[in-house]
């Protein structure tokens, strides 16, 4: 990675001007809201739902499966992403239009590289959708267009579009939604990931815009795809993660929607007996994901896992801050590096920015379940080193002290300052 070109490019130098509008609400909202709630208990029950989920994974994948079986929704497992697209491809048709809502897991698994000249697919949520005109890359796991700038946004609309758009959100969003409400109505099938799994048959999927509700229920197939680590015990603990998600992701205090989905549509109405398809979809897939997961879990990184994908930690790092979703690769950030080690490999994680974390702690200490990136980052670097995977800098310094003592290169003599300057 050229990190020069990186961070003087256009998409750098304008994404910082609205890094700096968009953390400043950020922080103002996000204390709001923490001022509504004991923020302590939170957290604790955060943490003990996470590590009673990854403790009892398989137990939990194995009920939960059982009863949303039960329920009518089919479940297929993935060991890992060419697995995960393969049954993908083998419920979506040739040419139906999917309109599809914002997914990590999605992302992940490199579906859309598979459906490109397949299928046509609709991104439905905003900015996803903004990414898709300008042909850009996610800056952001909750607010992905947030480096766009708005001269840039109308001028595409009326290039592809043919229409002008005042230089307004509200007026751009207005534009978009309509558009985007068109697109679904003509939908073949829902394609969306998932926030949270109960294992006592409830599927969660959090939203503001309104474009999950639609793509869930207006087509008459809806697959949803998402990782084995969105398993929890109880539909309670279910609506704790989503009342932290929204807390720590947008700063509000819940989100507008949260799309609880158990079955297809379905009715009693006549004598009491279910049926199914009524007036929303009428099949419902899931496709639960590993891709690593488990492997993660096995070998003592299982705290990756406990995330929530709020991206709270992403608007206090200083390196996110400078180069944006550069570092990492599906997943942004130190987490995303511990994800691309585990799902790609050594080498990808060591191309993808496995030694730009500083160590400062500001992750942790924002992360609503204080998940210890650095130190889980200094346990990645260690399985890179045992692989002969080292940073040029590092291997100098390294040979510096093993030969002078200090990381210098040089004997050190009191006022004076060596001529190149390491940090540990």
């Amino acid at each position: 990675m050229d990190l020069k070109k990186v961070l003087t490019s256009e998409r750098t130098i304008t994404g910082k001007k609205a890094l700096k509008t968009a953390f400043a609400n950020y922080t103002l909202n996000r204390g709001k809201a923490l001022q509504k709630i004991d923020e302590k208990t939170l957290k604790e029950q955060l943490k003990k739902i996470k590590e009673n989920s990854l403790s009892n994974l398989d137990n939990l994948k194995r009920k939960a499966i059982e009863n949303l079986k039960e329920q009518k929704i089919q479940v297929f497992e993935a060991k890992d992403a060419k697995e995960a697209c393969k049954i993908a491809l083998e419920l979506i048709p040739k040419k139906e239009t999917l309109v599809k809502t914002k997914s990590n897991t999605i992302e992940e698994i490199k579906l859309l590289e598979k459906l490109k000249g397949r299928n046509e697919v609709i991104e439905t949520d905003c900015g996803d959708f903004l990414l898709q005109l300008c042909d850009e890359e996610p800056s952001h796991p909750v607010t992905p267009a947030l480096h766009i700038p708005i001269e840039k946004i109308t001028q595409k609309i009326k290039e592809k579009y043919k229409e002008k758009v005042e230089e307004d959100p509200e007026k751009i969003v207005e534009w978009v939604m309509k558009f985007l409400r068109k697109k679904i109505l003509n939908g073949n099938i829902g394609l969306t990931g998932a926030n949270v799994i109960s294992s006592d048959g409830a599927i969660f999927i959090l939203e503001n815009e309104g474009n999950i509700s639609l793509v869930s229920r207006i087509p008459e197939k809806h697959i949803i795809i998402t990782g084995i680590d969105k398993i929890v015990p109880t539909i309670h603990d279910g609506m704790v993660i989503c009342q932290a998600s929204a807390i720590w992701g947008t700063g509000a205090t819940l989100p507008t929607y949260i799309n609880v989905i158990s079955s297809p549509s379905r009715t009693a109405d006549i004598q009491k007996k279910l049926v199914y398809g009524a007036q929303g979809t009428k099949e419902v897939y899931l496709i639960l994901v590993d891709n690593g997961r488990s492997e993660m879990i096995k070998q003592g990184f299982g705290e990756l896992l406990h995330c929530i994908n709020c991206g709270s930690c992403l608007y206090f790092c200083p390196t996110y801050r400078q180069i944006f979703n550069k570092y990492g690769l599906h997943y942004i950030g130190g987490r995303g590096i511990g994800m691309t080690l585990f799902q790609e490999g050594v080498k990808k994680a060591f191309d993808n920015g496995l030694y730009f974390c500083t160590t400062c702690q500001l992750c942790k200490e924002n992360c609503p379940l204080e998940i210890d990136i650095p130190k889980l980052t200094r346990k990645l670097r260690k399985m890179s080193i045992e692989k002969g995977l080292e940073t040029p800098v590092n291997e100098k310094m390294m040979g510096n002290i093993r030969v002078m003592g200090n990381p210098f290169g040089e004997e050190l003599k009191e006022g004076k300052i060596p001529k190149e300057l390491f940090c540990c």
